[in-house]
C-alpha cells in the first residue's frame, strides 16, 4: 500500500487529538507526509446588516493566531515525533472547502476522531458526517471506540453488495490486508424488506426459500471474487439474512474486527448498498476504526 499524503483533522480539542497517534504511526510506516489540518470556520468576510455599508473585513491576525497555535500544537505533541507532520490551516466554512483542499493537495487518506460536537468534529456527526463522506475525494478513516495508537488491523470486515461503486471498497480492503497481513471477511446481508419486492416479481417458492437462494448465490459470487482477485490474502466469505446494520455490528463483534471497510454509495433493489444511509449508522456505532471508501 503506497500513500504519499495523509491528513488528520483537529479542532484543538482533546477528542480530536485521540486520532494523532494512529495517524502519525501510519504516516511513519508508509513514509508519507502527514497534514495536520484545521478548518478555520470563521469566514474572512462578514456581511454588514445594511447593504449600503458594505462588508466588514476581518483582520488577517484572526488567521495568523490560529496558524501559530496549529504550528505549536504539531511541534509540541509527542505523537508526531519522527513523522513528517505539517500544520495546514484550511480557510472556509463548509465541508466543500475541506474537500477542495484535499483534492488540490492530492491527499489520499483522511483520518479523524469520531467524537465531539463542535468545529471540525461536526464533520463526523449527523448531517455533516454524511457530507464529509459524500464530498471527500479520498477514503476516510473514522476512529471509533477506544483510542488506538496505531491502525494496524489483523482482522478486517468488508460489508459488500456487489454493485460497481462498492468495488472501490473491495480494492481498498485488499490493499490494507496485504499491507498488514490481515485476515479479511467479505460480508453480504440479504435484507428482508428489500427482498420482498424482488420476490413479488418472481413468486417462485416461498419467500424464505427465495431469500436463502439469494444468500447462497451471494456466497458463490464472493468465492469467485476471492479465487480470481484475492490470491495471497487470507480471506473468507459470509452471507446472512437480516437487518444490515444489526448484522454488520454482530459480525464485527463476532470476528473481533479491527477495521471495517465500507462503501458509501447506495442503489435500489436487492443489491442496494446497505451503505448509503446505513453506512453512517455503522460508523456512529462501530467499536473499531471504519474506513469509508466512496466508489
Amino acid at each position: 500500500m503506497k500513500l504519499k499524503k495523509i491528513a488528520v483533522t483537529t479542532d484543538f480539542s482533546a477528542e480530536s487529538r485521540t486520532a494523532f497517534a494512529a495517524a502519525a504511526a501510519l504516516a511513519r510506516r508508509l513514509s508519507a507526509e502527514l497534514q495536520v489540518m484545521h478548518l478555520a470556520q470563521v469566514p474572512p468576510v462578514v456581511m454588514a446588516p445594511w447593504p449600503e455599508v458594505g462588508p466588514y473585513f476581518l483582520p488577517e491576525e484572526v488567521f495568523t493566531d490560529v496558524e501559530k497555535e496549529l504550528r505549536e500544537l504539531v511541534a509540541s505533541d509527542p505523537a508526531f515525533q519522527g513523522a513528517n507532520a505539517q500544520p495546514v490551516l484550511v480557510r472556509g466554512d463548509s465541508v466543500k472547502d475541506l474537500a477542495d483542499h484535499l483534492a488540490k493537495e492530492s491527499v489520499e487518506l483522511l483520518i479523524a476522531a469520531g467524537h465531539g460536537f463542535t468545529g471540525v468534529k461536526k464533520l463526523l456527526l449527523g448531517s455533516f458526517a454524511e457530507k464529509v463522506l459524500r464530498w471527500a475525494p479520498c477514503p476516510v478513516v473514522i476512529l471509533r471506540g477506544d483510542p488506538v495508537k496505531e491502525i494496524a488491523p489483523k482482522r478486517i470486515l468488508v460489508p459488500h453488495d456487489f454493485s460497481p461503486p462498492s468495488r472501490a471498497a473491495l480494492n481498498a480492503a485488499r490493499q490494507w490486508a496485504k499491507e498488514f497481513g490481515a485476515k479479511v471477511r467479505l460480508f453480504f446481508v440479504v435484507e428482508e424488506s428489500v427482498g420482498l419486492y424482488e420476490y413479488a416479481a418472481a413468486m417462485q417458492g416461498s419467500f424464505r426459500e427465495y431469500l436463502e437462494k439469494v444468500r447462497l448465490q451471494s456466497l458463490e459470487r464472493f468465492r469467485r471474487i476471492l479465487r480470481e482477485e484475492w490470491a495471497g490474502v487470507e480471506s473468507e466469505a459470509a452471507a446472512v439474512i437480516g437487518s444490515p446494520l444489526q448484522e454488520i455490528r454482530r459480525e464485527a463483534t463476532e470476528m473481533k474486527a479491527e477495521l471495517v471497510v465500507i462503501g458509501t454509495h447506495s442503489r435500489s433493489g436487492l443489491e442496494r448498498l446497505f451503505l448509503g444511509s446505513v453506512a453512517q449508522k455503522v460508523i456512529e456505532h462501530a467499536a473499531c476504526p471504519v474506513l469509508a471508501v466512496r466508489g
